[in-house]
């Protein structure tokens, strides 16, 4: 082709021509999938990702066309027919479907598969409530396994270090998903289940943040579920979000909604902790006072039987089994009290260890740096969203039926008001109105 003559697109020219070609081809699709990836937003548009073993296609469902839909709910996995049209979303190039109704036809294959694994691995006895374990009251290390660069890790050790500022956490990292990631997590679970005394920890946190059923796949197959039932460490199940359910999380000791809230359940607040050792300690003085002042009141009463002839006898043996109960009441104090203080001395040396004046003035900086980052964020989104609306308004004005009549093309309707889509569903002399972009003509078919 000439250089001079040849024509040079904008992506935005290109993109729109692709979208209006594909409207006008693929105006009514009904399409067969698999549902996976659903998002619900709050404007309330549905989003999500509809595939088969071959391929995928994204959806968008605005809220006007999933009120009238005949589905009203969507969850992952399901088989559904998907019916709409074909277009383009031009901001990214992606084909998708604008649907307009969507129909359940059953259930897909990734969520039947994960129903039998289930099924399977809870006749084996791996979900049985009686092996499960429970948590340390106060663990002095804590093992993670998950992905090292995403945003649960960073979210787990933050929140560890504000409940309890000082806490040994060590992390293992591994893939989360795609190929080879099952192999990995569970490296890491028997990595920390097997290690000696010196690298040993007392709970496990094993997850990562949400995604669609196949990219929390890997928490499904039999390295990381096997790896989790023979774990000599109590495993915590992180996986996802509150309503994403994998295998590990039914045969963990304990299933966390997400991998933040794992982190709450996994220790206590410090001051908390504290607290309850200074409410114990009161309520062991209380428990010594009361028996003593029992004791007291039995060997006072026990002076009142004066006129007993064997006075002077009952009177040792009370004072020898008083003497017997303050030596075990004092043992048992000292200890309770050694337990105590060694806890409480644990506890202090943690609490030397925080520095809180570096840990404000790092999360000052930290929140300088997030709001310069927020500003500059909510500049690009209405810059963004400028733009889409001027795409839009243009989309909208090429898509006018009006616009259409003018450049030359007719609507024909039949004696009954329906558009004539199909010349074979006319008969000879049968009346016909045709509507052109300025006025009307009435016509009567003429068949050979």
């Amino acid at each position: 082709m000439d250089p001079v003559t040849e024509k040079i697109f904008r992506v935005s020219e290109l993109t729109q021509l692709l979208k209006q070609a594909l409207e006008a081809q693929f105006a009514a699709v009904a399409v067969l999938g698999e549902a996976s990836g659903v998002v619900l937003a709050s404007s309330g548009h549905l989003y999500f990702t509809l595939k088969d073993g071959g391929g995928a296609m994204k959806v968008a469902m605005f809220r006007g066309a999933l009120a009238r839909s005949t589905l009203k709910r969507l969850e992952n996995g399901q088989q559904v027919v998907v019916r709409g049209m074909l277009s383009v979303y031009p901001l990214r190039g992606e084909l998708q479907i604008i649907a307009s109704d969507i129909r359940l036809q059953g259930i897909g294959d990734i969520y039947a598969a994960l129903e039998r694994l289930k099924k399977a691995y809870q006749e084996k006895g791996y979900f049985d409530p009686a092996r499960k374990r429970p948590l340390p009251l106060l663990p002095g290390r804590i093992g993670v396994v998950t992905s090292p660069t995403g945003a649960d890790v960073r979210d787990i050790v933050r929140i560890l270090q504000r409940r309890f500022p000082g806490i040994a956490v060590v992390i293992y990292p591994a893939r989360v998903q795609g190929e080879g990631a099952a192999a990995e997590i569970a490296a890491g679970i028997d990595h920390f289940s097997q290690a000696g005394p010196g690298a040993a920890v007392d709970v496990l946190i094993v997850g990562r943040g949400g995604g669609s059923y196949e990219d929390l796949w890997a928490f499904n197959e039999a390295p990381v579920v096997e790896a989790i039932f023979r774990s000599r460490v109590p495993v915590i199940s992180a996986v996802g979000h509150e309503t994403d359910f994998t295998i590990a999380d039914f045969v963990a000791d304990l299933r966390a909604a997400t991998p933040s809230a794992a982190a709450e359940l996994v220790v206590g607040r410090k001051d908390e902790f504290l607290g309850r050792i200074d409410f114990l300690r009161h309520g062991l003085m209380r428990a010594v006072e009361r028996r003593l002042h029992e004791s007291v009141s039995a060997l006072q009463e026990l002076r009142g039987e004066s006129a007993l002839a064997d006075y002077p006898r009952r009177l040792q043996e009370r004072a020898q089994r008083l003497d017997n109960d303050e030596f075990a009441l004092a043992r048992l104090f000292q200890q309770r009290l050694n337990a105590r203080a060694q806890s409480w001395n644990l506890a202090a040396r943690r609490f030397a260890a925080f520095d809180p004046l570096g840990r404000l003035r790092q999360r000052a900086l930290q929140l300088r740096q997030l709001d310069i980052q927020a500003g500059a964020l909510v500049r690009e989104a209405l810059q963004r969203g400028g733009e889409r609306l001027l795409l839009l308004e243009a989309a909208l004005g090429g898509a006018s039926p009006e616009r259409i009549l003018a450049r030359g093309y007719s609507i024909t309707t039949d004696s009954r008001q329906r558009v004539v889509r199909d010349a074979a569903d006319l008969s000879a002399d049968e009346r016909v109105d045709i509507r052109f972009a300025r006025g009307r003509a009435a016509a009567r078919v003429i068949k050979e």
